[in-house]
């Protein structure tokens, strides 16, 4: 009861907002400052981060609502443009390289890759339907018109894939040691380049090439030990001779055809002229 008295007679000798910040900060000191709400973190859909779910991407500053996201799906493509700053963002389609190309944040020294390139990384002056916008040819590097189809001087076209879901990637072939006998053969050189090179030739032609298809920094020996490449590799053999035994079915049918249509036009051949005969005798 005497802390209420003296609470009482603090209250009378002061004014009421003294009394209730007085009041607030003992609840305080007792309680403790009350809590601060954190936000959840989530995965930035455009650059990868990982940022406060704020409403906006504290790395990219990309918005996180639907008609953000939309928009920017809308501009997604299979052309890439390499940038230290922005690492992990998504491809984008060639309109959005023309567009960069107009406002010149493109030149020809920019380093961009997509279906011409096959998804290798190269400089804008030497990628096929880029360059001729930048005013060279991505062959000979002759001076050419932004809107010319092909180079006047080496003739090289400068058609472009503009489907946004066309990546251009090249053919997965089987390495060497991975496939079966009868694929490696459907994809060997032709005999009379065989005859030229000669079988060490061939082979390295053979090597270089399946090389190239290999992505950058994954070591060639896990290729070859891929259990995945060798499925695929019966499955291609099992295709191939499938499709052998369909020609040869084809073709029997097609001589079968060509007999009868023979016996047909014989028979009628040999009815026409014994209808002359027999005109001719009455």
């Amino acid at each position: 009861m005497a802390g209420i008295g003296e609470l009482e007679q603090t209250q009378q000798g002061q004014p009421d907002g003294s009394v209730r910040a007085s009041v607030m900060a003992e609840a305080r000191s007792i309680a403790g400052q009350p809590p601060k709400p954190a936000l959840r973190s989530l995965v930035c859909p455009y650059c990868g981060i990982i940022t406060p779910d704020s409403g906006r991407c504290s790395g990219c500053q990309g918005r996180f609502d639907p008609l953000s996201r939309q928009a920017t799906q809308n501009q997604m493509g299979a052309w890439s443009i390499r940038d230290d700053r922005q690492p992990f963002r998504p491809g984008c389609t060639y309109q959005t390289i023309v567009r960069l190309i107009e406002q010149q944040k493109i030149t020809q020294d920019t380093v961009l890759r997509g279906p011409s390139t096959r998804q290798f990384w190269t400089l804008a002056r030497h990628t096929p339907g880029v360059s001729q916008l930048l005013g060279v040819c991505h062959s000979c590097q002759h001076e050419v018109k932004p809107d010319a189809f092909s180079c006047p001087s080496c003739h090289a076209a400068f058609t472009i894939e503009r489907d946004r879901q066309h990546l251009g990637l090249g053919p997965s072939r089987p390495l060497p040691g991975q496939g079966l006998p009868e694929v490696l053969a459907l994809q060997a050189e032709p005999a009379h380049q065989s005859s030229q090179s000669g079988q060490l030739g061939k082979a390295g032609v053979q090597s270089v090439a399946v090389a190239s298809e290999v992505p950058a920094g994954e070591p060639i020996s896990d290729r070859i030990s891929s259990g995945a490449g060798n499925k695929q590799a019966i499955e291609a053999a099992q295709l191939a001779r499938r499709w052998k035994a369909a020609w040869a079915s084809e073709r029997r049918r097609a001589w079968i055809a060509i007999g009868v249509s023979l016996v047909i036009v014989v028979a009628a051949l040999g009815y026409a002229v014994l209808a002359g005969i027999e005109q001719s005798g009455l």
